[in-house]
């Protein structure tokens, strides 16, 4: 008797630790399977360490950007299309990790918990983004040899319509994918709109605007001067141009250094620092799941002269292209806009359709009459600065940015902005690395990729 309950308890101690790993086994399964099934490895989908087998991606129009044929992943045939649509698709080995292919790998593998990566059709779900290829193209033309980025996006949708990088390489040409391997271009892996801070410069006169708005009941009577520059805890300032006595309108159309650093100090670090947070500063952005750079702002125990440069856009401040062409889109649709967003849809072979936005979030900025405030301020600096001509056919709001990155070295060249076109709502980024004077560089890149979306894009 006592013999059979001893063999009782042992047989409960093993049917326990079975119990128990099996449901060790099931919690792994559950959290780890994908990586499993999609690691490199598995031969049913990669080729010595290469994706060999997903579905399509496309653009808005239904152009491939990527797809697989015999076994062999392709890109488009055009190989200013492929570089251009590099860093949203994503490359073959999966160093760009936050192109499509490795972050919606497993939707395009149709991997599930039961099945794993088995299906009878073997080809994969197709994915369609919101891109404009012809418009992504237009972008990398205009950077050229220059690294930076640009982004577009509809501010009444939040659909991307633009999301290029540069550096970038053709995957489909072997001796410019072994370049890219060896380091020939400097942070080819990198999707700059999206992982990458860089200084705003004048372009955070906007919310040193805003600020302004918000705490003097006069502020377009309120003048400061300029004289080549100010001096503030006994620094100085300097500014581009000697502009004299000015409002606000007109300072914000001349970018007066002089002007904004006064304004700053005067509208305080309080009310500063609460603006900056209003447009996104020091908080998190994502798109379609994937995470963004956060940018950054400080000014806490600063002296009068450190948020002077923080006011005009300079000093510690860091701003990430997602997050800055979010708070463009609020601002153009009168305070809050729909999140962006690069996916469209995801569908079976068989036609069924796998991802569904019901509700893609929205971002909410300053109020609405402050918007329509800094609105106004925006295209008057178009009217007066940068010139309407530039833009045929739109109604673009804007501002130019010229952001100091230290001594020796030419300055980004920033433009950023807005269309109030009713049937083109788009909020754009411009930003090249070292290309100089944001009122010249990067604006002319703006007004061809603006031109290049009147086109060929229609909502």
């Amino acid at each position: 008797m006592k013999q059979m309950s001893l063999r009782a308890i042992v047989m409960l101690i093993i049917s326990g630790v079975f119990l128990a790993g099996l449901i060790v086994f099931c919690c792994f399964y559950v959290t780890d399977a994908s990586d499993w099934a999609l690691y490199p490895a598995n031969t049913h989908l990669f080729n010595d360490g290469q994706i060999s087998r997903a579905g399509k991606i496309t653009d808005r129009n239904g152009t491939v950007l990527a797809q697989t044929v015999n076994g062999e992943r392709i890109y488009n045939d055009s190989r200013s299309i492929r570089k251009a649509t590099l860093h949203a698709v994503g490359d073959l080995d999966g160093f760009i990790k936050t192109g499509l292919q490795s972050q919606y790998l497993g939707a395009l593998c149709d991997y599930n918990l039961i099945d794993g990566v088995y299906q009878l059709q073997n080809t994969g779900n197709d994915l369609q983004t919101t891109l404009d290829a012809d418009v992504c193209a237009t972008a990398l033309e205009g950077l050229g040899n220059d690294a930076g980025t640009v982004g577009v996006y509809n501010y009444k949708t939040g659909e991307v319509i633009c999301m290029v990088s540069t550096p970038t390489y053709d995957v489909e040409d072997a001796d410019d994918v072994q370049k890219a391997k060896d380091g020939a271009y400097a942070g080819v892996y990198i999707n700059r709109f999206l992982s990458a801070t860089y200084t705003p410069g004048s372009t955070f006169k906007i919310i040193t605007a805003a600020a302004g708005i918000d705490t003097f009941s006069d502020i377009y009577e309120r003048e400061y001067v300029c004289q080549g520059g100010v001096e503030i805890d006994g620094e100085w300032v300097s500014c581009m141009g000697y502009h004299g006595t000015q409002t606000l309108t007109e300072a914000f159309a001349h970018s007066c250094n002089a002007y904004f650093s006064q304004l700053a100090v005067d509208v305080g670090q309080q009310k500063l620092d609460e603006f900056a947070q209003k447009a996104g500063f020091n908080q998190s952005f994502a798109m379609d799941g994937i995470s963004a750079a956060t940018s950054f702002f400080d000014i806490s125990a600063t002296r009068d002269i450190d948020l002077a440069w923080a006011g005009m856009g300079q000093f510690t401040n860091m701003m990430n292209p997602l997050q800055y062409i979010t708070m463009l889109g609020g601002i153009a649709n009168g305070g809050s806009t729909p999140n962006p967003y690069m996916v469209e849809s995801i569908t079976s072979p068989m036609g069924i359709p796998l991802h569904i936005n019901l509700f893609r979030g929205s971002t909410t900025v300053f109020d609405s009459k402050i918007c329509a405030e800094v609105t106004e301020l925006m295209r008057n600096a178009v009217k007066n600065n940068y010139g309407t001509w530039r833009f045929p056919g739109l109604d673009v709001c804007a501002k130019s940015g010229t952001a100091e990155v230290g001594e020796d070295q030419t300055p980004h060249s920033v433009f950023v902005g807005f269309t109030t076109d009713e049937d083109l709502p788009l909020a754009f980024v411009v930003l090249v690395e070292h290309g100089g004077a944001g009122s010249s560089r990067a604006c002319n890149i703006a007004a061809s990729v603006l031109q290049s979306a009147r086109e060929h894009v229609v909502f």
